[in-house]
C-alpha cells in the first residue's frame, strides 16, 4: 500500500476490470472515486444455499483486509467494517485473526435474516444511517463493496486482473461444492464438476433461489457477478413462480388478491421507511389504474428481493415483484424518471420484529433437503470459456480481438469506452479466440 495515491488505486482497479461481484456489477473504480468516512465489506451471503463469500473469508481473509485498506485509502474512510453473519463461525474466526490491531477495520456480526446483505439494510444495521429513497450508500457517507470485489481490488494492486471467481454449485446436484473457475466457464461445465444433476429435467438458476434467474442456455458462460448456480426440479415452487408470465400474474391478482397487506408488512424497503407499498401496487392493477401514480412509480424503490413473492404471498402465489419489474420496464421505456427521493425518513417501529429468518425462508421455499455442506474444491479450469461482455452496470464492453487470435490469460479482450460507465474484460484462459459477438467472446485452450 505504501505510496499509492487514490488516483493510482482507482486506475489500477479500473484496469483490472473489478466490478460488484455480489450481483450488482457496478464498476468498483467508480465506487472508490468518492469521499466517505466508512467502508463496509459485505460478506453476508444473504441468499439461501450459497457459500462463495463465506468460503473466501475462511480461506483468504487477508486478501479481503488488504482490499479494504486500499478502498479506505482511495475514499479517505477512517473506519471499515467486515459484515458477516454471526453464525458463520469459521469465517468469523478467520477474519478475527487478521484484523488490524489499530482498530481501523472492525468485524460486524449480522443477524441471520433475509435479505441481510441488501446494501440499504446493511448500511442501517452497521451504521444506523438510512439511505434516502432512490439514493446510494454514498449519500450517507458509506461505500459498500462485496468481499470478493475487495479481494479483487487487492489482486489488482498486485497486477492481477479479474479472470476467475468462486461459484457455489448446489441444489439438485450430486456433489454440492464451491469451486473457483475462470470467468466464462459454462453452466454445463459447472454442473458436470458437481457430478451432474439429480434429475434429467432439473432447471438451472444463476444466483440464489430468491433473486436468481433461470438459465436459458447452459452453454453460455458465467459472469464476474455469478456467485452461484442452483439446480432445482422443474416442478419446484420457485421454478414455477419464476416461469409465471406477467399476464398470468395479472389475471391471478385480479381473481385472488385479498389485500391482506402481508407483502407490505414484510417488504424490507418499506421497513426502512421507503414509500413502497406492494399491496397498493397490486390494487392498481386489480382496478386497472394505469396512470403513473405513486404506487406505480414506487417501482423505482423495489430491490427485487422477492420477499413479497416467495415469502409473504406463499398461499395466493402472487408476485408484486414481477409487477414492479414490468412497471419499471414500461416507465423507463417512456422516459419516466424516479420521482421518489425523500431523505426525511425513519425506520418502521416493527423493523426488528418483521425480519424474516433465513431458516424460515428455506422452509417456505421447500429447500430444506438441499441444505448441505458445500466443500471448497479449489481451482478448476475448463477447455473452453464464453466470457459475457454485458453483465455489468453501464455500456457493454466492445471486443478488441478477432476469431483465430491467440491470447494469454490476462490479456485485455474487450472494454467499454473510457468516458462511459463500464468495465474491462480479460482472457480468463490462454488459448485461441474461436468466436466473437457483441455479447460474448469464446476462447478455447490451445
Amino acid at each position: 500500500m505504501q505510496g499509492k495515491t487514490p488516483k493510482e488505486i482507482i486506475e489500477a482497479v479500473q484496469k483490472a476490470g473489478v466490478i460488484g461481484a455480489g450481483g450488482g456489477g457496478f464498476p468498483t473504480h467508480i465506487k472508490l472515486n468518492a469521499s466517505v468516512n466508512t467502508v463496509i465489506a459485505n460478506g453476508s451471503e444473504c441468499e439461501p444455499l450459497l457459500a462463495s463469500d463465506k468460503t473466501l473469508l475462511k480461506e483468504k481473509p487477508y486478501l479481503v483486509i488488504e482490499g479494504m485498506k486500499y478502498a479506505m485509502a482511495a475514499t479517505g474512510a477512517k473506519i471499515g467494517y467486515i459484515a458477516i453473519k454471526g453464525h458463520y463461525q469459521d469465517a468469523v474466526a478467520a477474519v478475527e485473526e487478521v484484523l488490524p490491531r489499530d482498530g481501523s477495520i472492525k468485524l460486524f456480526l449480522l443477524e441471520n435474516y433475509y435479505p441481510a446483505g441488501d446494501e440499504f439494510l446493511t448500511v442501517y444495521d452497521v451504521t444506523g444511517r438510512i439511505i434516502p429513497e432512490g439514493g446510494l450508500p454514498l449519500h450517507v457517507g458509506v461505500v459498500v463493496s462485496n468481499v470478493l470485489s475487495l479481494a479483487q481490488v487487492a489482486n489488482a494492486m498486485n497486477g492481477k486482473p479479474v479472470t476467475e471467481r468462486p461459484v457455489t454449485v448446489t441444489g439438485s446436484v450430486n456433489q454440492p461444492q464451491v469451486v473457483t473457475v475462470p470467468i466464462g466457464t459454462t453452466y454445463r461445465d459447472l454442473i458436470e464438476l458437481a457430478g451432474g444433476t439429480l434429475n434429467s429435467d432439473d432447471v438451472l438458476m444463476e444466483g440464489g433461489p430468491m433473486m436468481g434467474l433461470i438459465v436459458e442456455d447452459p452453454d453460455q458462460g458465467i459472469a464476474k457477478t455469478t456467485c452461484g448456480v442452483v439446480a432445482l426440479p422443474e416442478d419446484q415452487f420457485i421454478i414455477q413462480m419464476k416461469n409465471t408470465t406477467i399476464s398470468q400474474m395479472v389475471k391471478k391478482s385480479k381473481a385472488a388478491c385479498c389485500q391482506c397487506y402481508r407483502c407490505t408488512d414484510l417488504c424490507p424497503r418499506n421497513l426502512i421507511g421507503h414509500a413502497l407499498y406492494p399491496h397498493m401496487t397490486m390494487r392498481t392493477i386489480d382496478y386497472n389504474l394505469s396512470e403513473p401514480t405513486d404506487h406505480i412509480t414506487s417501482t423505482f424503490l423495489c430491490s427485487q428481493c422477492g420477499v413479497c413473492e416467495l415469502v409473504a404471498c406463499d398461499f395466493m402465489l402472487l408476485s408484486p415483484r414481477q409487477v414492479y419489474a414490468e412497471y419499471k420496464s414500461l416507465l423507463v421505456s417512456k422516459g419516466v424518471k424516479n420521482p421518489h427521493t425523500r431523505s426525511d425518513i425513519s425506520i418502521i417501529p416493527e423493523y426488528e420484529f418483521r425480519k424474516v429468518s433465513l431458516p424460515t425462508v428455506i422452509k417456505k421455499l421447500g429447500l430444506s433437503e438441499y441444505v448441505k455442506d458445500t466443500p471448497s474444491y479449489g481451482y478448476k479450469s475448463p477447455d473452453r470459456v464464453r466470457i459475457p461482455l454485458n453483465r455489468h452496470t453501464g455500456v457493454p464492453a466492445m471486443p478488441n480481438v478477432v476469431p483465430g487470435e491467440k491470447v494469454k490469460m490476462g490479456d485485455v479482450i474487450a472494454a467499454s469506452p473510457l468516458d462511459k460507465l463500464g468495465a474491462v474484460y480479460h482472457a480468463s484462459i490462454a488459448g485461441k479466440v474461436t468466436e466473437v459477438t457483441l455479447d460474448w467472446i469464446e476462447i478455447e485452450k490451445g
